[in-house]
């Protein structure tokens, strides 16, 4: 399916469709630049973990990725791109909205936080605090943090700029949770449940 963004039409995948009022979780993948998209292995589990407490799980690929139009844009239009999708599942009839993304979609939901409608939950999976600039507005709803013990992408210490923030460590997990993956999904599964 395709959903109309700001560069031009942005593929998506929509879990089922939005029953009027229903708890939606949006997917931002990691960064294109390095192959990241809506089909990445990590979001998988997130999504995997969404679909056993009953969340609808919408992913889409930002633009320039598959089939979305539009080329890479240093985060700026990508940042546009969520917040369109946010839109359109809104006007679907979308209750509470949950913003999850794994290392680049981490950064691009903590900078849209500040133009998004207020979301219900947040889980944020390996954010790239070492890398990236990382919005440190307290966010108005749960915020969870998942992130590997051994990750050489995540500033742990950095991570406290969101004091009210529950953080996972993964124990020797590096970033791509490399042989953790059940471990960060039992960890995720334990945050939502």
């Amino acid at each position: 399916m395709f959903i109309q963004g700001p560069a031009g039409p942005i593929e998506a995948m929509l879990e089922q469709p939005i029953d009027n009022g229903a708890a939606v979780a949006i997917l931002c993948h990691p960064h294109p630049m390095y192959g990241g998209s809506m089909n990445d292995a990590v979001l998988g589990l997130v999504g995997e973990a969404l679909a056993e407490v009953g969340v609808n799980r919408l992913q889409f690929n930002f633009r320039g990725v598959g089939e979305s139009q539009g080329r890479f844009d240093q985060g700026r239009g990508e940042v546009d791109d969520l917040l369109a999708v946010i839109d359109w599942a809104q006007a679907q009839g979308a209750g509470a909205i949950w913003l999850a993304g794994y290392s680049f979609g981490a950064h691009i939901v903590s900078q849209a936080l500040p133009r998004a409608p207020q979301p219900s939950r947040l889980l944020l999976v390996a954010p790239p605090t070492a890398a990236m600039e990382m919005n440190s507005e307290a966010p108005p709803c749960p915020l969870d943090v998942f992130a590997g013990d051994g990750d050489e992408f995540v500033d742990h210490d950095a991570l406290n700029c969101w004091p009210q923030a529950r953080t996972h460590l993964i124990p020797g997990a590096d970033h791509f949770f490399s042989g953790t993956a059940e471990s960060l999904l039992a960890a995720i599964r334990r945050a939502i449940n």
